[in-house]
């Protein structure tokens, strides 16, 4: 988004900018943990029997952003897409999962129907390949772009798992990493928080884990922005999220998560460089689906 955005940021205006008020979570609420639901869990990613699996993917953006010489920019961005998954097995370089975007959907508003298209074919050339570790998916390769996009949202919307048996109200760390922009020593977006495993709720007539997080992220380095060198001078804020876990295999069923950022990057150089500021916020939600045969 900033890459796609930044060539039409707007000039500094009078007030201070810092990280938004996080929205609230509305996968949780009226959710009550089962009272026959309170005993110990384990909670670990199982590995597949070879079946594939699919998600549905929402991402909602609201990106404000500002530079000198122009007008200010305030966009919201709306992306839906389908993420077929699959599992590779256990070969030198361990077992993985990879991520295939499909029938990508985007609306933009303002409505920018040359964005729209770019993202859609950028989102449709997307296959993503990440490791798989006993508590999940872990970060993978640095990726550009689209991919580097979906790979950010799955970190937010598939379960930090602990790998240990657990019980209601337990916690446990986590901590992801995502390049946010491309190039050597990429800047990266650090996310440090804690999970809390609240019990098991029913839905569908089914028992889940019902896990929130909370995490705070500091975002830094440098990178390629607009084509142009640029660094992070300051970036901060903060995400929350929801996630309904399958016991058994550890697989996240639904999720919702919200994120709101502040960063300030100076792009340019040769004594052309300009400072850009964009404040962001960033609704996601995640449902498996079944499998089309």
């Amino acid at each position: 988004m900033l890459a796609v955005l930044a060539v039409s940021c707007g000039r500094h205006a009078e007030e201070a900018w810092s990280v938004p008020e996080l929205p609230s979570l509305s996968l949780a609420e009226g959710l009550a943990p089962d009272e026959a639901g309170t005993g110990r869990l384990t909670l670990r990613r199982a590995s597949s029997d070879g079946t594939g699996r699919a998600y549905a993917v929402r991402l909602e953006h609201e990106v404000r952003m500002r530079g000198r010489g122009q007008a200010p920019l305030a966009v919201a961005l709306e992306e839906e897409f389908d993420l077929a998954e699959a599992e590779s097995g256990t070969g030198n370089g361990g077992a993985a999962v990879e991520w295939t975007v499909r029938s990508p959907e985007v609306n933009v508003d303002p409505a920018r129907e040359e964005t729209k298209s770019l993202l859609e074919r950028d989102l449709a050339r997307v296959t993503l390949r990440r490791p798989l570790t006993g508590t999940g998916v872990g970060p993978g390769e640095p990726a550009d772009g689209a991919a580097r996009e979906v790979g950010e949202s799955m970190d937010r919307l598939l379960a930090v798992l602990p790998g240990r048996e657990v019980a209601p109200g337990d916690t446990w760390p986590m901590r992801t990493s995502s390049a946010r922009l491309p190039g050597n020593g990429a800047a990266a977006a650090e996310r440090t928080g804690t999970v809390r495993f609240e019990g098991v709720v029913t839905q569908d007539e089914a028992g889940y884990a019902l896990l929130l997080a909370e995490w705070d992220v500091a975002i830094r380095g440098e990178g390629v922005l607009a084509n142009q060198p640029g660094r992070v001078l300051e970036g901060s804020g903060r995400g929350r999220a929801a996630w309904l876990v399958e016991p058994s295999t550890g697989l996240t069923v639904r999720a919702e998560a919200v994120e709101a950022t502040h960063v300030r990057a100076e792009v340019g150089k040769n004594g052309r460089a300009q400072v850009l500021e964009q404040v962001a916020t960033l609704r996601s939600e995640l449902a498996r689906k079944e499998v089309d045969e």
